[in-house]
């Protein structure tokens, strides 16, 4: 933030700077003539004018040219700071892959490593060989550190490491980019069918991909957005399955799946596909860690026990239970596939929607308005024509000057003239002298005045349109982030507002103050003698035809100049989020070329750009060169009874208007050019937008109740509803557990709840619709605890109270409720970006406590503690227990031992809820999809 408010100030300054400098050579001008003439000494026309246009020349130089690369000088000096701490960054230290000559391995010694002061592995000591090595321990731990840790990701502090044979590794939030599921899949990897194809079955994703149109070609969203997280995790594992490496390290990637997911996927990936390599898989199930080769187990950053399961001693698992499965037939699991509820586009990665042809009136309309309307516009456009009539009689002034102080030589000269007639003329002198002097200042003080009320308006609309923006972006309908990519947006907020932020400010009032200098040039001329417009007229005509053909051109370059960004913002954002991926896959290079290929498309755009208005610029001074040499060869060439004074002032006011014209006409095709950026601004500030509107009835809810009626959503693209016909009734109160396979539509439910997307029929709360309540008010009153922990930048507090709601020592006690006290050591504590100094777990606990503390009647769990070991898993379970009792509360689930308690189990198949019943009495249903579930994962 204060990068931004740095480079806004060296905007305004340079701003300033060029306004000063204009002023500045003028009055020097003034100050100049005056001084001559108070020493005593005579002026003549030539030299009058030859000093007039050198300083129209200093104008430029002193009023515009230095200011203008002071202040890029300023933004060079500002980026390089921005680069430099980036470029002196600590850097990993570079190891080359060790050729596995022998047996793979992986060995450390006593290794400990810090990140900012933190000591996060203390002492570890393991050796690690073929088969399968199971590393577990509670949340925060440092199981994911120390997968890092071995990938060389994190630097040791002391200690050693040796590792021999080729890495491959599978995050444990997966990372997907944008671009097909095939090509996330293969990642720069050589395609081989017979693996390919293999991989796909042992990760179970053959039914996923027959369901959609494009099949492995479907276009995957940012952040995986148009997947399951189930379908992410499985994407993500197949990446790493399907590279052909000696070591595995998968990190805690069976987690986010259904309990017989998990167990297929273990069976056939982990046991049979990977069982001659060394795989080192996080996981928390018992049942997993039973059957591993070797067991590290952790707890705080320290190895505690380790060996075979049967050697491990017990007491270090802090809690966790086996998780007793009966006998599975795995033909039967392999026929149980997934199925998939989300919607696929066909869409290309990062492609927008183009306009054409000129950019429409309206959308200079609402810029105006943004600005503060057409009236206060209208009363900027009279400053400038108030400041142009003075400039314009000063300017006849002073060649009326020059002439009466050549009239006044001549009458020295002639002893016969009249003294009363002398001193009448040197009076009139005098006068005339006195009255361009009172008028240079008024102009000048008009030029500051002008300027700032037009720099005030561009900001305001700049501003008002961000504003816009932003409130629309954040409130649009859901639809709206799953068909446009982050690169997209972010291309609209940075690229199109930077050039309405600085970019317009400078054209406005540069082309408005050419335009009138321009006409008031026009118009000097034409007091002298109007046959002189007739050429002047032919001039502007010719470059008003030039500038009508350049314009489509330079404008359609700067809409492709901003549209080939995207992918180039789109691809960084994308390979920063799976940096630990990248790099562990070896895949700098193909990222970097990748980054480049943008680079270069954005770049070639941009020069064309430039080098189309370098060429527009060159013909246009070829065509003011051949005016001036016109209007010269008249006064050279042909008899004309104008005066010296007159003519200077022709000549002057020629090499101005040929320099503004031109100007002028290069700051009107500018214009258009950037308005393109305002026209892309303006199309997200009508984008459809949530209804908000709604009534707000107190004390609701006060029960809880819920109430579905024949609910059905449909996602845009789709063909069938996602979830079809659903009607169920929840008491005050109850626990309810929704369970099914991957896919199913759990979490859609939910988002029908929270209205995220509109869904056909009736939803009550309390007997109230939903639909009939406004939408702020509504997700006030329900608390949710997400899939995915959302942490945002800023601290503890901001975090947990993000309204400022309760005081210290409420938030406390509810840091002390979800069990973090200990992680935490004052609520001042700063959240790196996306909560990347806490694990997946510990983030979930904060998310807890950010649901606990608003005290809401009814709470929803969406697999809430997917990435916990079992042990903090049921602590949690006891606290929401606890600090819910007397709510209702929602809770999708994969481990069903934690539902068996709940009052009701709703179970979804394809989008149709099939089962809605106590969970014991559809454990009595032995044809039951809930009792073919718990088959496969029962409670203890």
């Amino acid at each position: 933030m204060k990068e931004i408010v740095s480079m806004m100030r060296i905007f305004y300054v340079n701003y300033v700077l060029v306004t000063i400098g204009i002023i500045t050579s003028k009055i020097t001008f003034l100050v100049l003539i005056l001084a001559y003439i108070w020493l005593g000494n005579t002026t003549s026309t030539e030299m009058i004018f030859y000093v007039l246009s050198l300083f129209h020349q200093l104008t430029t130089a002193l009023g515009v040219m230095l200011p203008v690369n002071m202040g890029k000088v300023a933004q060079f000096r500002a980026a390089f700071i921005r680069l430099n701490k980036i470029l002196q960054a600590e850097e990993l230290e570079k190891i080359d892959e060790e050729k596995c000559t022998g047996n793979p391995h992986i060995e450390a010694k006593a290794a400990s490593v810090k990140i900012d002061g933190k000591e996060v592995l203390k002492d570890v000591t393991f050796e690690i060989n073929f088969g399968l090595t199971i590393v577990s321990g509670l949340v925060g731990a440092g199981k994911s550190s120390l997968l890092k840790f071995i990938l060389r990701d994190y630097p040791m502090t002391n200690g050693r490491l040796n590792i021999a044979g080729s890495i491959s590794y599978a995050s444990q939030e997966p990372w997907l980019f944008p671009s097909s599921i095939k090509q996330n899949i293969l990642f720069g990897e050589a395609y081989d069918k017979a693996r390919y194809n293999e991989v796909l079955k042992v990760c179970a994703l053959e039914y996923d991909l027959s369901l959609l149109d494009n099949g492995d070609e479907t276009i995957v969203a940012d952040r995986g957005q148009n997947l399951s997280k189930g379908q992410q995790s499985r994407i993500n594992l197949a990446r790493a399955v399907y590279r052909k490496c000696d070591i595995y390290l998968l990190d805690d990637s069976l987690t986010a799946l259904d309990r017989h997911v998990q167990e297929y996927i273990f069976n056939e990936c982990v046991q049979k596909f990977l069982k001659n390599k060394v795989v080192v898989l996080v996981s928390q199930n018992s049942k997993q860690i039973d059957k591993a080769d070797y067991v590290i187990m952790m707890d705080q950053g320290m190895i505690v026990s380790a060996g075979k399961p049967e050697e491990i001693d017990k007491r270090k698992l802090n809690g966790i239970k086996a998780l007793k499965n009966d006998d599975i037939d795995d033909e039967v699991v392999k026929k149980e596939v997934l199925e998939t509820e989300q919607q696929f586009t066909k869409k290309k990665v990062y492609q927008e929607k183009k306009k054409e042809g000129k950019v429409d009136l309206e959308v200079y309309k609402k810029y105006f308005r943004y600005g503060g309307g057409f009236l206060v516009f209208a009363l900027i456009i009279c400053l400038y024509i108030l400041a142009q009539v003075f400039e314009s009689v000063a300017d006849k002034l002073l060649a009326k000057w020059i002439d009466l102080q050549q009239k006044v030589l001549d009458m020295q000269s002639n002893s016969t003239i009249n003294a009363t007639v002398f001193e009448d003329t040197a009076s009139l002198k005098d006068n005339t002298f006195g009255m361009y002097t009172t008028l240079t200042i008024m102009k000048s003080v008009m030029g500051l005045v002008k300027y700032y009320a037009l720099l005030r308006f561009c900001r305001s609309a700049s501003v008002k349109i961000h504003n816009a923006m932003s409130s629309c972006v954040v409130n649009a309908e859901m639809k709206f982030f799953d068909n446009h990519f982050i690169g997209n947006i972010l291309n609209r907020f940075s690229y199109d507002l930077n050039n309405i932020d600085e970019s317009l400010p400078f054209v406005f009032p540069i082309l408005i103050s050419v335009m009138f200098t321009c006409m008031g040039s026009a118009i000097v001329v034409a007091t002298v003698n109007w046959v002189l417009l007739i050429p002047c007229s032919a001039f502007f005509a010719v470059l008003v035809a030039m500038r009508m053909g350049y314009i489509p051109t330079s404008r359609s370059l700067k809409r492709l100049e901003a549209a080939t960004r995207s992918p180039l913002v789109g691809h960084i954002n994308s390979s920063l989020e799976g940096i630990t991926t990248v790099r562990a896959f070896k895949a700098q290079a193909i990222l970097k070329d990748e980054f480049d290929k943008h680079q270069d498309l954005y770049t070639s755009a941009l020069f064309t750009l430039r080098v189309t208005m370098t060429a527009f610029g060159f013909f246009m001074d070829f065509v003011c060169t051949i005016f001036t040499i016109l209007i010269i060869s008249r006064f050279l060439f042909f008899e004309h009874d104008i005066s010296a004074g007159n003519v200077g002032l022709v000549l002057n006011q020629v090499f101005m208007l040929t320099d503004h014209v031109q100007w002028a006409i290069r700051q009107w095709a500018q214009l258009e050019n950037h308005m393109t950026s305002v026209e892309r601004a303006l199309e997200y500030t009508v984008i459809k937008q949530e209804s908000i509107t709604g009534r707000e009835p107190k004390n609701w809810p006060k029960d809880g109740a819920i109430m579905y009626n024949n609910v059905s959503l449909y996602y845009e693209n789709t063909k069938s509803p996602v979830v079809r016909n659903v009607t169920f009734q929840i008491k005050p109160r109850e626990r309810i557990g929704i369970v099914g396979r991957t896919g199913a539509g759990k979490s859609s439910i939910i988002s029908t709840l929270f209205r995220l997307y509109d869904c056909e029929g009736r939803i009550d709360i309390d007997h109230v619709d939903i639909k009939e309540v406004s939408l702020k008010y509504l997700r006030s009153k329900i608390a949710i605890i997400p899939q995915d922990p959302i942490l945002f930048s800023g601290t503890i507090r901001e975090n947990i109270d993000p309204y400022k709601t309760y005081p210290d020592s409420r938030i406390w006690e509810t840091i002390s409720k979800v069990k973090i006290k200990g992680i935490i050591p004052n609520l001042d504590m700063t959240i790196q970006d996306n909560g990347s100094n806490f694990s997946a777990g510990q983030k979930q606990l904060i998310c807890l406590a950010r649901a606990v503390i608003g005290k809401c009647k009814i709470v929803v769990l969406d697999e809430a503690t997917a990435n916990m070991d079992p042990f903090t898993d049921k602590m949690l379970h006891a606290v929401i227990e606890e600090v819910f009792s007397d709510c209702t509360i929602l809770t999708i689930a994969h481990r069903l031992q934690y539902i068996m308690d709940c009052d009701k189990v709703i179970v979804m198949d394809n989008g149709e809820l099939v089962e809605c019943d106590n969970p014991k009495d559809l454990l009595q249903n032995q044809s039951s999809l809930f009792y073919k579930m718990c088959k496969q994962s029962k409670r203890d």
